[in-house]
């Protein structure tokens, strides 16, 4: 009973300190972070004891343990203030959530049963504490907070919100402690307080993930622009490139005729390597497949083939030269690392299927990726300034009403794009 009753007394600061560690920046640890964080630890636990030796008052409490979690996040990560002052909202409003749905159920129960010890209400608190933080931590910490660089569409919700909350729950607990507990009307009334508790400190965490988590979007758009710019751009060069091979192959054929035995020799071998064209009736495929096929030579990759491309006319130029410039650049990386000649084979398919144009690329792939919700995950350490070639093809393809997919199956690597094609695609300006 004494271990109960210990844990049972410092519920509060254990709650938020385990809140706390869901939402820290573990990226941006501080050098010597392990000596930190077990100083840091000791330190908010050490408070927390003289709080309750002192005696003091449990609204007051409330507001040290905040302070004290901003203080050991700062002491341990290197993050800003704004950042620093969110992650500490998030942590406290997650443990008042948990706390007050716990009391929601306990209280009326013990009232009703006349139960006063400690194991059920300790047990509940277990329970639905490890339910909510298990759900936020999948939902929210998992995808989002580990991201290198978060960053705020408005930095004074941030403020006002940990400001609102800290306030709301001050208030709270001063109506509570007004509360009759002999009054018929004390359960309902103190299930609707903690129930408007909860709902607040829900949207606060609701506008706080809102906030950066538009910043983040707005980001990755930018990105995605950026990259169907520079594609644009680069199919503009490549396709005089490819100007300048068919006037060169041209300018061979005619010096073949001219041509000893000797130099013959010569120009078949550069005619042969000039030769390296495909015509799947489509401009911009013929100029995609032609610039990558020489890549795949190069890295001793093998690009096997079988488009009809004609079924992508409806699309812009430049986006079927982002589309599938992405596509094979992505294959060619994985392929590269694979040692086995036998596996380093790129197959490409473009056919229609009747209203539809589907695009389809297979790899072998040595290690299995990281797939969420259908969308490919970097696996290089800058998440930052990677990741994107699957999600400008994803775009790309939404443009014109389509979808990409992507997936594994026994080591093989598929990306599957289908389009509407001819009189059913309706293109969007981009």
């Amino acid at each position: 009973m004494l271990v109960l009753d210990f844990l049972f007394s410092r519920q509060v600061p254990i709650g938020m300190f385990l809140a706390a560690i869901l939402f820290m920046p573990w990226n941006w640890r501080r050098e010597g972070y392990y000596l930190r964080f077990t100083l840091g630890t000791i330190c908010f636990f050490a408070v927390s004891e003289a709080c309750d030796i002192l005696a003091v008052d449990g609204k007051v409490r409330l507001l040290i343990y905040t302070l004290m979690v901003f203080a050991v996040i700062w002491f341990c990560f290197e993050c800003s203030i704004i950042h620093n002052l969110f992650y500490t909202t998030c942590a406290y409003a997650l443990q008042h959530i948990a706390s007050k749905l716990t009391y929601m159920i306990v209280v009326p129960i013990s009232i009703r049963h006349g139960s006063n010890g400690y194991v059920f209400p300790l047990a509940m608190l277990c329970i639905v504490t490890v339910l909510i933080y298990t759900t936020v931590y999948v939902k929210y910490t998992k995808p989002f907070l580990k991201k290198d660089n978060l960053q705020f569409d408005s930095v004074p919700m941030v403020i006002y919100s940990g400001v609102f909350l800290v306030a709301a729950v001050y208030l709270s607990s001063l109506l509570e402690d007004g509360f009759d507990s002999s009054s018929p009307s004390y359960i309902t009334s103190y299930i609707c307080l903690n129930a408007f508790c909860i709902l607040f400190a829900l949207a606060i965490l609701a506008l706080e993930f809102t906030n950066f988590n538009t910043k983040l979007l707005e980001r990755e758009n930018r990105i995605l622009a950026e990259l169907l710019e520079s594609d644009k751009q680069q199919y503009e060069q490549a396709k005089k490139d490819m100007e300048k091979i068919n006037i060169r192959y041209h300018d061979l054929k005619q010096q073949y005729t001219r041509a000893t035995e000797e130099e013959r020799q010569k120009l078949e071998e550069e005619m042969a390597a000039l030769n390296l064209r495909y015509f799947t009736g489509n401009k911009a495929v013929d100029i995609t497949l032609t610039q990558k096929a020489a890549l795949c030579n190069r890295a001793g990759i093998q690009l096997v083939c079988s488009a009809d491309a004609s079924c992508l006319d409806a699309m812009k130029h430049y986006h079927i030269y982002s589309m599938l410039g992405n596509a094979l650049d992505n294959a060619i990386e994985c392929l590269q690392q694979v040692p086995d000649e036998a596996k380093r084979v790129i197959t490409l398919d473009i056919h229609q299927e009747k209203n539809m144009a589907v695009i389809r690329v297979e790899n072998y792939t040595p290690t299995q990726p990281v797939i969420e919700d259908g969308r490919l995950l970097t696996t290089k350490s800058n998440h930052q300034d990677h990741g994107y070639g699957v999600k400008s093809i994803q775009n790309t393809a939404e443009i014109y009403g389509g979808i990409a997919h992507v997936f594994v199956e026994n080591e093989i690597f598929y990306l599957l794009v289908t389009i509407p094609c001819g009189e059913n695609v309706t293109a969007v300006e981009a």
